[in-house]
């Protein structure tokens, strides 16, 4: 369940894992989690899948809101996509090009964010002494991943330092990647390249330590107990991520909250309370704010954020905001 909340609901932890795995022969000796997976020879180009998306016809899905001064452009982003996808419609580049100013939820890319990132992970995302992943799943559980493990060149003993929520998350976002997703064609990171040189005023919503924390801080055992529903997402990934780009691409937004809010809203709604809710009520003073400016803005957040009654675009119109799909 944490996967498909990853996809479209957190940046961070999308950059986060991506990063752990490129650098992890880099990465501070205290960081057991990197260690053990540089030392596992994992390995994505050699399992790499990528279907051909280059017929898909995108259109994703945009809101305005305008006053006098202002118009504030809504986008639901998907954080890692397949570099085959043409997503930058017409519509959305003449957007861009008259920005000025960009907010996205949290700067994952700078020197700064990335070496924060790699200090929290000790902090975060590591077991305490005495404490492995395995002691803390079901026969179930562990038993599945036994099964996966193999299949992405990794031994368990590179996972047991790892608290539950991290080990979800690497395990997901690795799988993504064999399929031949990348955080670089991710479109944040296509966004920051369009933007360059244009002079582009950055804002963003959270820190790096608060979306960290977002995830952290569920119980272990609450993240454990859907361990093994995580793992079976795990074996459907190719046929569920075809069907979430698609349903992005397009603008599907109804699509986009069955198949990424749905099952995690209905079996741990702790965590969707915790990981897209409480964080869209935290965002919508921040987008009032933005409206008491001026000049073109662009609001880039995961697209697991928008659709819903606790969406970000309904609560603007809870608020009395008429927010128009464009």
């Amino acid at each position: 369940m944490l996967s498909q909340i990853g996809l479209l609901g957190d940046y961070t932890l999308i950059t986060l894992v991506s990063e752990l795995r490129r650098k992890a022969s880099r990465l501070a000796a205290g960081c057991a989690v990197a260690t053990g997976l540089a030392l596992s020879g994992l390995s994505v180009s050699a399992y790499a899948q990528t279907d051909d998306y280059s017929g898909v016809e995108a259109d994703p899905a945009l809101w305005l809101i305008t006053d006098d001064d202002s118009e504030v452009w809504l986008f639901g982003t998907f954080h890692i996509l397949p570099p085959s996808l043409d997503w930058q419609t017409d519509e959305l580049t003449d957007l861009v090009s008259r920005l000025d100013t960009m907010y996205l939820e949290v700067d994952a890319r700078s020197p700064e964010s990335q070496a924060r990132m790699q200090a929290l992970i000790p902090q975060l995302g590591m077991n305490a002494s005495g404490v492995t992943l395995s002691s803390q799943l079901d026969a179930e559980s562990l038993d599945l991943l036994n099964q996966i493990l193999p299949t992405m060149g990794a031994p368990l003993a590179a996972f047991e330092p790892m608290r539950p929520w991290l080990a979800q998350l690497f395990l997901a976002v690795t799988k993504m990647q064999m399929l031949g997703l990348d955080p670089n064609a991710g479109v944040e990171m296509s966004l920051m390249s369009l933007i360059e040189g244009q002079g582009v005023e950055m804002g963003y919503f959270e820190t790096v330590d608060e979306q960290l924390s977002f995830f952290a801080d569920i119980p272990d055992e609450v993240i454990a107990s859907g361990f093994a529903e995580g793992l079976r997402q795990l074996e459907k990934m190719p046929e569920t991520l075809d069907d979430m780009i698609i349903a992005w691409a397009t603008g599907d937004v109804g699509a986009i909250d069955q198949l990424v809010n749905a099952e995690t809203r209905e079996l741990t709604p702790e965590v969707y309370e915790a990981i897209i809710v409480q964080r869209n009520l935290n965002w919508i003073p921040e987008i009032e704010n933005i409206l008491e400016g001026e000049g073109v803005v662009m609001v880039a957040v995961g697209a697991g954020h928008m659709p819903g009654e606790n969406g970000v675009i309904e609560l603007l119109r809870a608020r009395g905001y008429t927010v128009t799909r464009q």
